[in-house]
């Protein structure tokens, strides 16, 4: 008596290799599908902090100069130069007439007392006129005392006796009193502020004269193939400025263009011009 054999259930090697074989296939799809997605995220994530970088630097550097003071703004090479502008009102009597050791200020609220590091600007068309004591554009603010409830007493600094003599009036009897200079450049690609160094006679641009700064943004093109012979190698007007009159304000051109050299096929460009709207 013959018993029946049994056979046992299984896969086929066939089987078994076209089961893997489209098991590849998906995990194929599926990572490219996956990788896709990342590079999608990876561009869309840089060219979202380029701008970024850019919004950032325009606005910041922007609203700085719409607060300089008339005539103060410079530029040289990648770097802009201005002085800030703390308070302003206008002032009695004449400054150009005689010599005097303060001015008197109405509707003026500043401190009472001693300050430091300001300057007192009357009438600065030119640059020479903030930079350049011997213009007698400036004179050193040595403190501000209280003389009724909407007057002040401005009183000068470092000035010859018998006292300080402007050189002209401001036509609307404007005065500024204004802080250190401050400087934005462009060094390596990276936008750096500079400040406390002062008032230099003449603008300077290097880190042992200004100070290292502080870096507010990076990936600033500072070549580009503007003569369109294929080579980056034009150099980039960052800055420009065109002087102001007493008919129109004056206005600095600001051309950033950033560039990762992640993909450095790609720039964003912000082309953008600020107005300077004191008037002297």
């Amino acid at each position: 008596m013959f018993l029946p054999v049994k056979r046992s259930a299984g896969f086929s090697l066939i089987e078994l290799v076209a089961v893997i074989v489209l098991l590849g296939i998906v995990a194929i799809s599926t990572t490219q599908f996956i990788r896709q997605g990342v590079g999608v995220y990876v561009d869309s994530a840089r060219r979202d902090n380029l701008q970024q970088q850019g919004r950032f630097a325009i606005e910041r550097v922007s609203r700085e100069l719409r607060n300089a003071l008339p005539g103060s703004i410079r530029v040289s090479g990648d770097c802009i130069e201005f002085s800030p502008i703390e308070a302003a009102s206008t002032y009695l009597g004449s400054v150009a007439d005689s010599q005097n050791g303060s001015l008197q200020a109405v509707d003026f609220v500043y401190p009472v007392g001693a300050v430091s590091n300001r300057r007192i600007a009357i009438y600065t068309v030119e640059n020479q006129d903030v930079y350049n004591t011997a213009r007698q554009a400036v004179v050193d603010l040595n403190g501000v005392d209280s003389v009724a409830a909407s007057q002040r007493q401005v009183n000068f600094k470092n000035f010859i006796a018998p006292g300080h003599q402007f050189n002209n009036e401001s036509p609307t009897s404007r005065f500024y009193i204004i802080t250190q200079a401050v400087s934005f450049c462009v060094r390596a690609s990276q936008l750096y502020r500079h400040a406390d160094y002062g008032w230099l006679t003449n603008q300077a641009t290097d880190t042992a004269t200004i100070g290292g700064g502080v870096i507010l943004s990076e990936f600033i093109q500072v070549l580009d193939d503007s003569d369109g012979d294929g080579d980056v190698d034009d150099p980039v007007t960052l800055f420009s400025f065109t002087s102001g009159t007493l008919q129109r304000a004056g206005v600095v051109h600001i051309d950033f263009r950033f560039s990762d050299p992640a993909a450095a096929d790609e720039w964003v460009r912000f082309s953008h011009d600020v107005f300077v709207r004191n008037t002297p």
